[in-house]
């Protein structure tokens, strides 16, 4: 009889008292059997870690509190790191998963390293809200080796993924200042055999004043635009600019771990320069010359106009703010 692989879920907690219960029932009761479940508790201080015991006890999931308080990246790294599983699927402390999630995620990842989804939305009395994780965000999923898009864009969120556990070779450690371990994981999964998108909804993505991140309606053409030219969305640009230049820098640093081509090192020359430049203010021609060439990985969701519109707007403000 052929032994279906271990599936590891790999779970961070702070906190999380209000909803855990709902989302453990709901990996409990996965159609696909062969699951452990890895807990990482970030030192709540509610009733989080009584919970965690209650579910070992009767269910043997298996948790650690951490000595202090690591963060949500480093807590996620915890549970990464304590997974025995084939494959590793991460989850939330406040999501619902629909019984099939699991066996749907190990039977379409085929050779990828990593396999994510769209996702339903839900508030926090678990009412369905309209639209799709996808939809209401306004990124545009990829499938493939697409290094020099994750070093831009990421379209991979947590909850819905699931990764083949030889990742880790790659993955593990998180570098120190990535602020995303999802992030940082389909960067890592490019440089390996790739990310697949598989766009059925698996999760009900609860979205409430509480959760660490969430979903955000996308503006309209005309207000994207318009901000983008006015720069009404100079801070949360800055961050972004700063995050790529910062991002450059490192990944040339870790090009041997991350077997980077020659292509791929010029490229995040390319993008550190486009970044620092925006920053501080550098030559606008160099500038709008990269955006140019990068259009398409630096502004993915935008439509062909709005992608040239955001090029020439370098010509007339350089700076991030």
């Amino acid at each position: 009889m052929h032994e279906i692989p271990l599936v590891s879920v790999a779970l961070a907690t702070y906190n999380g008292e209000r909803y855990l219960r709902r989302q453990l029932d709901s990996i409990l009761a996965q159609t696909y059997r062969s699951i452990e479940i890895v807990v990482s508790d970030d030192c709540s201080r509610d009733g989080t870690v009584a919970i965690l015991d209650e579910y070992r006890r009767a269910h043997g999931i298996t948790f650690q509190v951490n000595e202090r308080n690591l963060g949500f990246v480093r807590n996620f790294e915890q549970a990464l790191a304590g997974c025995r599983g084939e494959f590793i699927a991460l989850s939330d402390q406040d999501d619902i998963w629909l019984p099939e999630k699991i066996e749907t995620l190990v039977r379409e990842i085929g050779p990828h390293s990593l396999i994510y989804t769209d996702a339903l939305l839900i508030a926090g009395d678990d009412q369905p809200l309209p639209g799709s994780l996808v939809e209401v965000s306004g990124v545009r999923p990829v499938s493939g080796t697409c290094f020099e898009y994750f070093v831009c864009n990421n379209c991979v969120t947590g909850c819905t993924a699931m990764l083949r556990r030889d990742l880790l070779a790659t993955a593990l450690p998180i570098p120190e200042a990535e602020t995303y371990h999802d992030w940082w994981l389909a960067v890592a999964a490019s440089r390996c055999n790739g990310v697949v998108y598989h766009a059925a909804k698996l999760t009900k993505y609860r979205q409430h004043a509480h959760n660490y991140t969430g979903a955000n309606v996308r503006a309209g053409l005309p207000t994207r635009i318009a901000a983008h030219l006015m720069g009404k969305t100079a801070a949360e640009k800055r961050g972004y600019y700063e995050l790529l230049a910062d991002r450059a820098r490192r990944y040339r640093v870790m090009a041997d771990r991350l077997n980077l081509t020659p292509a791929q090192r010029s490229f995040l020359e390319e993008i550190g320069e486009y970044a620092e430049s925006l920053l501080s203010g550098g030559n606008r021609m160099k500038i709008f010359a990269l955006a140019l060439k990068h259009r398409d990985t630096l502004f993915p969701a935008a439509g062909r106009w709005e992608k040239l519109l955001f090029v020439f707007s370098k010509l007339i403000a350089a700076r991030a703010i």
